[in-house]
C-alpha cells in the first residue's frame, strides 16, 4: 500500500499496542468483550450472507459475525498492517475462514453493492470530520440496496460519574479528533448521505452508541 494517510495514527503499527489491545478492550469493557461485540451482533439483518467489518482491528467483531453467521461471507479490512496481523493469527489458531484485507475505509477497494451488513466500530473518532462522513459514503456504495450500516461509538453519558472512565480513556490513547465524536450528528449525517430508517441505541450507561441506518 502506499504511504499511510496523515490521518492514520501510527499507534496502531506500533510495536506494543497491537500486542495489548485486546487486554486493553478487555479492561475497558469491564471484563466482559463478548457482549461488546455481541451488540453489534444484534443489528445485522438475519439473512446477511455478505459482512464488512471495517476498521477490524484485532478482528474481534469479524470473528464474532463468523460464530453467529457460520454460512457468510466475512470481510474484515483495517489499515495497520500489525493489527492484521494479530487478527490473522488469530483466524489461523481458531480456524475462522475471513476474507482479511489492508484497506482504508474512506477509500475501500470493495466492489459496489455487494454486502448485505457493513459495520465499524470504535474507529471513525479516530478520524477528522470529513473522513467520518468519507467512511459513510464508502459504507453506502458498497451495500445493495437494503443492506445495513451500523456505527458503534463513544457516547457522552447524561450522569457526569459516568464520564471519568470515558474521560480517562481520552487522556490515555485518544488524539485531538477524537473529542469531536461528541458533537458529531451521526443520525442526520447518515440521513444525509440517502440511508433511511435509522435508529440509534445507547449502551453501558450511555457511554457507547449503535446509530445504523439502512440503504
Amino acid at each position: 500500500m502506499e504511504r499511510k494517510p496523515k490521518y492514520f495514527r501510527s499507534l496502531f503499527d506500533s510495536w506494543l499496542f497491537p500486542k495489548i489491545y485486546d487486554a486493553w478492550v478487555f479492561c475497558a469493557s469491564f471484563g466482559n468483550p463478548r457482549k461488546l461485540r455481541g451488540n453489534i451482533i444484534e443489528w445485522i439483518p438475519k439473512n446477511a450472507r455478505a459482512l464488512v467489518d471495517l476498521a477490524t482491528g484485532t478482528g474481534e467483531n469479524a470473528f464474532a459475525m463468523r460464530d453467529t453467521f457460520p454460512e457468510a461471507v466475512i470481510h474484515a479490512s483495517d489499515l495497520s498492517e500489525r493489527m492484521l496481523s494479530v487478527a490473522k493469527t488469530k483466524a489461523r489458531t481458531l480456524n475462522a475462514r475471513i476474507e482479511f484485507s489492508l484497506q482504508d475505509a474512506t477509500r475501500a477497494t470493495y466492489p459496489s453493492a455487494f454486502a448485505d451488513f457493513a459495520a465499524i466500530s470504535f474507529a471513525i473518532h479516530d478520524l477528522p470530520h470529513a473522513q467520518r462522513i468519507q467512511v459513510m459514503k464508502e459504507a453506502y456504495r458498497i451495500l445493495k440496496p437494503g443492506g445495513r450500516f451500523a456505527i458503534y461509538e463513544y457516547h457522552m453519558p447524561k450522569n457526569p460519574i459516568f464520564r471519568v472512565p470515558l474521560f480517562i480513556q481520552f487522556f490515555l490513547v485518544e488524539n485531538k479528533d477524537a473529542y469531536g465524536i461528541f458533537a458529531e450528528d451521526l443520525q442526520n449525517e447518515l440521513a444525509e448521505i440517502g440511508f433511511k430508517n435509522i435508529s440509534k441505541k445507547t449502551y453501558y450507561k450511555g457511554l457507547a452508541q449503535i446509530v445504523a441506518g439502512d440503504k
